[in-house]
């Protein structure tokens, strides 16, 4: 072998290396932040990326789909924690033009020109069949709301967005506070001991770093409908470390001191 041969070899392996690696990465459960996140994640999207935080927003989907107009008939049954979205707050230029936040909750991208409420969300399908399960089954798709009022304007692809949501979703649901909702199925329950379940599992005392979301269901109940998580924009792939939380600015939490956990 020459030496030319070899020097190509050593760069193939090096290379094959560095992917097994950034491989093992992303299957790691609880991946921390990347010390330099590539233009168009999450964490640093393309445009608009001056933000602060994300809400996570979940769903209690027996509740979510109890409440309102509701789902569809053929709402899966599972996952019982379902995704909403991943809402990036106020670019800072809006916070300088003096843009209030409920502006910004109300017209998201689209406070933007030139956005394109038509346009296609690209996705694998894998990631289809995930948003299929965890997302709540509409009239409308709320996929596709989600892309083009939340996401478009900065950027981040449609695949990228979606793959970390869904992973966010997922650690939530599969930590001990998930199993601690699952186990309260049709029962009332306590906010203090829904947010006593959030510190034990996640271990932080951030004041709203979870705001918990309840409406009337068709009988008149208040159910649990919705949780917020609100987790700092370069700690996102911390969550749900407690480094990754921080206090939502303003005060979103509309539970009464009890609720019903409903079950299907």
């Amino acid at each position: 072998m020459t030496l030319a041969h070899r020097a190509a070899s050593r760069a193939r392996l090096a290379f094959g290396a560095l992917i097994l690696a950034a491989g093992m990465a992303a299957c790691a459960p609880t991946a921390v932040s990347p010390p330099a996140p590539m233009a168009g994640s999450v964490v640093n999207p393309p445009a608009h990326g001056d933000f602060g935080h994300y809400t996570l927003a979940l769903t209690w989907q027996p509740g979510f789909c109890a409440s309102g107009p509701g789902c569809r008939p053929d709402q899966p049954k599972t996952p019982l924690i379902g995704l909403h979205g991943l809402w990036a707050s106020r670019p800072q230029p809006l916070i300088a033009q003096g843009v209030p936040p409920q502006r910004w909750w109300g017209a998201g991208c689209d406070i933007y020109p030139g956005q394109d409420d038509k346009a296609p969300v690209t996705v694998t399908s894998e990631t289809k069949q995930g948003l299929d399960q965890s997302v709540a089954h509409l009239s409308h798709s709320l996929v596709d709301h989600e892309y083009h009022k939340h996401v478009q304007c900065f950027g981040i692809p449609a695949e990228t967005f979606f793959h970390t949501a869904l992973d966010l979703r997922a650690r939530v649901a599969g930590s001990d506070f998930g199993t601690t909702l699952r186990a309260w199925q049709g029962r009332v329950v306590s906010k203090d001991a829904v947010m006593r379940a959030f510190r034990a599992t996640f271990h932080s005392e951030t004041e709203r770093a979870l705001q918990l979301r309840c409406e009337h269901d068709h009988a008149g109940h208040d159910v649990l409908t919705q949780l917020w998580f609100t987790i700092k924009r370069e700690h996102v792939g911390d969550f749900p470390r407690a480094s990754a939380f921080i206090r939502a600015p303003e005060d979103q939490d509309d539970c009464p001191a009890t609720f019903l956990v409903p079950a299907w």
